[in-house]
């Protein structure tokens, strides 16, 4: 993502070093932990002219890898869609503010791909970001603070804007106060792009992190994004894809509602 030894606000051996893991009590979904490095996985669609880039969630502590992660580009790729699988830095660095690590990887990742569009035969306007609770605060901050250089000037992809077009928020973390009743460090404007947004009702970490993003972007006169609350599901649940049929909600059929919202935008 970034030339070699040029990650921003990187502090080298600050952490063990990186490991690709399983999830313990999750049957064969992995997991990365202690990235200093972060990359960029193309899952490309022949013929595609959209592109999504996918963030994993995991607290800012891992990567959920498969489940939020490869599961979902095999989705967008069925969709005919690209995607790109943000391979972001974690743990959150203690030296930096909450997330900024991780926005600094995100603005670089959108720019990376809206400066590369025509040689892989892309849109540039057609450049969507994805994530996944932690995954998804990291959607809403590069919707939001793509205005802020948050590190120095590399090179020509610099020359981008790190505005995704749009963005699909799945139970989405840490966007509220702790009163629940506002955003916290989000300032939604008119310029905000729309977002697709879907969280369970009984979701241990707040379906208001949805509700109130998305009224954000209403009081804004914001494009038109859609918000879908499910009664049940919980959280960390990615396409479902792997729960036994006596597991199953009504939430799981987020990515077709997903799919229906990617087709209006065209």
């Amino acid at each position: 993502l970034f030339p070699s030894g040029q990650v921003p606000a990187e502090i080298p051996g600050a952490f063990a070093p990186e490991e690709f893991l399983p999830i313990e009590g999750h049957h064969g979904e992995m997991m990365y932990q202690n990235v200093d490095v972060p990359t960029l996985t193309p899952f490309l669609v022949e013929g595609s002219d959209s592109a999504v880039i996918i963030a994993p969630g995991g607290s800012y502590a891992v990567l959920v890898w498969s489940r939020e992660g490869t599961e979902i580009a095999a989705w967008l790729n069925s969709l005919g869609i690209s995607a790109f699988l943000l391979k972001y830095r974690v743990p959150s660095r203690p030296w930096l503010d909450f997330g900024l690590a991780q926005l600094m990887d995100a603005q670089r990742a959108v720019r990376m791909v809206r400066h590369r569009a025509t040689e892989l035969g892309l849109n540039a306007s057609h450049i969507g970001f994805m994530g996944f609770s932690a995954g998804a605060h990291l959607a809403a901050q590069v919707s939001t603070k793509y205005r802020r250089r948050t590190y120095r000037r590399i090179d020509a992809a610099e020359n981008t804007s790190s505005r995704p077009d749009f963005t699909i928020l799945i139970y989405p973390s840490d966007l509220v106060k702790s009163d629940l009743r506002a955003l916290s460090g989000l300032k939604v404007t008119s310029d905000t792009p729309p977002a697709f947004l879907a969280q369970a009702q009984d979701d241990p970490y707040h379906v208001e992190n949805s509700i109130e993003y998305y009224l954000a972007l209403k009081r804004a006169r914001a494009a038109p994004s859609e918000l879908h609350v499910y009664p049940s599901g919980g959280h960390g649940f990615g396409c479902c894809t792997n729960r036994s049929s006596a597991g199953w909600h009504s939430i799981c059929a987020w990515p077709e509602h997903a799919a229906l919202f990617l087709w209006t935008l065209g």
